[in-house]
């Protein structure tokens, strides 16, 4: 056994105080190498209302892993439409239902710091909602709550692209989101930006409208829900998706915000999302009261968080854990509270209303955020060992450890740790506690078994490597900020690897007779596979919407282009792809005449044009310096007719086709442009745009 830290750290006891704990139990804790149980997904916080601009200070405090906390989820909030009136009101004539992104900046910040980012809406756009408002209350009239607040059924479909739109926006702004909850507190009144939806509501929405978009237009994108204020509340909502096949499939995360807002118990051991092969995230807690509280920068709040944090970890089996806010000023607090929720940032003012700061509850969660990565698994290890001590430990499959104990007590604890299955090792502690803020203490070997004080009101996290340089599984995207790992890695293309198409016929990709409306993917599983999706430019009015036609087998792709313009419709690959043993491509176009001067072409898409953002994800990697989607092309490929036609495009005939492209095809697109008019010059007027009405099959390559 060994014993950390000096004995000269250890209080006088009073020996009454001893003889009144002597009964009291105090095991040794016990950490078991192989009792795997769930798979950590993150732990993170929320940039919504507030955390839209943080400096690069303040982004390396928050989410880089060597010189911060290292959080390593974000979520963000899918703004409300431009055209949002002061009153919450869209204009009922000629209203733009466009997301924005207010925090669009600090997700940035966040991915080039190894976080992932998701997204929730806490509302509708107005227009779309009973109340064409988008707060609970009549213009934030906290003593007029509307009758009904919720999404017009006859806008689901809408809703569910305007969704699809956002996530599209966001990925070509550098930001790919890992997942979306398309309502917040469904199951809460709230004064501020807000829509009810009830069980069966939120079931139909994802069943029927958003589970089906995503899986066309961004699979990758996992779908969370209920997202719910009251923890009781989630079983309601989510049996009914559950029991759905389908929407077994759709829905990717389950999600709640434990605030109890009911008289019902919150049950720690609930389990339907693990027995349904469901990640359970916690996503919003806060220490705020609205009743009235004040900053409290100090351990007591630290330690009230890390206490809820490790029953949710250790009783419910999460796999993530958020707190509320991650940023507030004093401006803010003051503007939006009159002695109220003023607590509930990791990054804000105490109650001297100067400049905000790490609070002791951030660098309290640093704990887990910083060590437990993305991958590790919780594993065994003895609980409350004494009074008011608890433990965690993780690993992950690279033998990396972090074992965590906090001390509620007002006195040190001398703890025992033991390790069956492995080693300790080498560990170095890292405390927080009145008196340090995640601050690293002398390393030493721990072996099978090793003694530690635990100082009073303290987390401290026995990590065996070195984190002050190495971050487990840490991959950042270039350019470097100080604390690149390693390469990003794609989403599981492999060129390598490429395959040959051959479906149904040699060099065959599709010709949609082998496309499944249930999971809306078209090829095999086992060869070339992928989805239909359709894209357009950011002129106001360009629209474009692609599906597969059941009965003419076919991708049927409708929408305008705008004047100076661009839309379009592909298939994205599932698997990288070589051509290179073929000369040519065709595929068979019917469809309306084009407008005039609008142009169709056909795109190859390949890996290293392919943003690595983008799903399925290539080797691009866009910024200042560089730009992606430079695709080879064979520009004015046809002109559709109403009788379907084969349309045979020679490989050598597409700009800058090369054998590396060939051997790195990762879908194929067909695009139309409407070029400005130039009036002054004496072209054609197109202000009128083109129309788009045209059928895709029977594509392959040819020998």
């Amino acid at each position: 056994m060994r014993t950390l830290w000096s004995l000269a750290l250890a209080v006088a006891i009073p020996a009454s105080l001893v003889a009144c704990k002597s009964d009291e139990q105090h095991l040794d804790v016990t950490v078991n190498w192989s009792d795997t149980k769930q798979t950590i997904d993150g732990f993170g916080a929320s940039s919504a209302f507030f955390g839209a601009n943080v400096t690069e200070d303040v982004a390396d405090q928050l989410f880089d892993a060597k010189k911060g906390i290292g959080l390593t989820l974000l979520r963000t909030q899918i703004g409300h439409p431009a055209d949002t009136q002061p009153d919450g009101s869209e204009p009922v004539d000629g209203a733009v239902p466009v997301a924005t992104a207010p925090e669009l900046a600090t997700a940035q910040q966040a991915i080039a710091r190894g976080a992932k980012v998701w997204a929730t809406a806490w509302t509708p756009p107005p227009i779309w909602k009973t109340t064409n408002n988008v707060n609970g209350s009549q213009q934030g009239d906290a003593s007029v709550i509307f009758p009904s607040n919720k999404l017009d059924p006859s806008h689901y479909r809408d809703y569910a692209n305007y969704l699809a739109d956002y996530v599209d926006f966001l990925a070509k702004n550098g930001v790919p989101l890992a997942g979306l909850s398309a309502a917040n507190e469904p199951d809460y009144t709230a004064t501020w930006e807000s829509a009810q939806w009830s069980p069966d509501e939120l079931a139909t929405f994802i069943l029927n409208n958003l589970g089906p978009t995503f899986a066309r237009r961004c699979p990758s994108v996992k779908i969370v829900a209920p997202d719910t204020a009251d923890w009781p509340s989630v079983d309601k909502y989510i049996t009914p998706i559950l029991n759905d096949s389908m929407g077994k499939n759709y829905l990717g995360i389950v999600a709640t915000h434990p605030y109890q807002n009911s008289s019902a118990k919150i049950d720690l051991g609930y389990s339907k999302p693990s027995q349904n092969g469901k990640p359970f995230w916690q996503t919003e807690w806060s220490q705020e009261n609205a009743k009235g509280d004040t900053p409290d920068p100090t351990m007591t709040s630290a330690i009230d968080m890390m206490q809820k944090l490790h029953d949710h970890m250790t009783i419910s089996n999460m796999n993530a854990w958020s707190w509320w806010l991650i940023y507030i000023t004093a401006s803010d607090i003051q503007q939006h509270s009159t002695n109220t929720r003023q607590n509930p940032a990791f990054i804000q003012p105490d109650s001297t209303y100067g400049d905000s700061y790490m609070f002791k509850r951030g660098y309290a969660f640093g704990h887990w955020s910083r060590f437990v990565r993305p991958g590790f698994k919780r594993i065994g290890a003895t609980d409350h060992p004494t009074g008011g001590v608890l433990i965690e430990a993780y690993r992950d499959d690279s033998n990396h450890l972090v074992l965590t104990a906090i001390n509620s007590n007002g006195g040190k604890v001398t703890q025992n740790f033991l390790i069956e299955g492995a080693s300790f090792g080498t560990l170095t502690p890292w405390v927080t506690s009145p008196d340090d803020s995640m601050a690293a203490k002398s390393s030493f070997d721990g072996g099978s078994s090793f003694t530690f004080d635990l100082p009073a009101k303290s987390v401290v996290s026995f990590v065996n490597w070195d984190a002050t340089s190495e971050t487990p599984g840490l991959v950042l995207p270039p350019p470097p900020d100080g604390g690149v790992d390693t390469k990003p890695v794609s989403n599981g293309l492999d060129c390598s690897n490429a395959i040959v198409p051959n479906n149904l016929v040699p060099g065959g990709v599709t010709d949609f007779t082998d496309w499944s409306p249930q999971n809306s993917k078209w090829g095999d599983a086992q060869g070339l596979s992928g989805y239909i999706y359709p894209y357009h430019g950011p002129v106001q009015g360009s629209a474009m919407s692609a599906n597969v036609d059941n009965t003419a087998k076919a991708l049927h792709a409708t929408g305008t282009v705008m004047p100076g313009d661009y839309c379009g419709t592909g298939l994205s690959f599932l698997a990288c792809t070589t051509v290179t043993s073929f000369s040519a491509i065709q595929f068979t176009l019917s469809g309306q005449p084009l407008g005039p001067r609008c142009e169709m072409e056909l795109q190859m898409k390949t890996f290293d044009q392919q943003p690595i953002n983008q799903t399925p994800a290539g080797g691009c990697y866009q910024d200042a310096g560089t730009s992606c989607y430079n695709f080879p092309v064979k520009k004015q490929v046809a002109v559709p007719s109403s009788n379907p036609t084969p349309v045979v495009v020679q490989l050598t005939d597409i700009s800058n086709w090369s054998d590396a492209n060939a051997a790195q095809v990762v879908g194929m697109q067909w695009q139309w442009t409407s070029p400005t008019p130039d009036l002054d010059a004496g072209a054609v007027d197109a202000s009128a745009g083109c129309t788009i009405d045209v059928t895709i099959t029977g594509i392959k390559f040819l020998p």
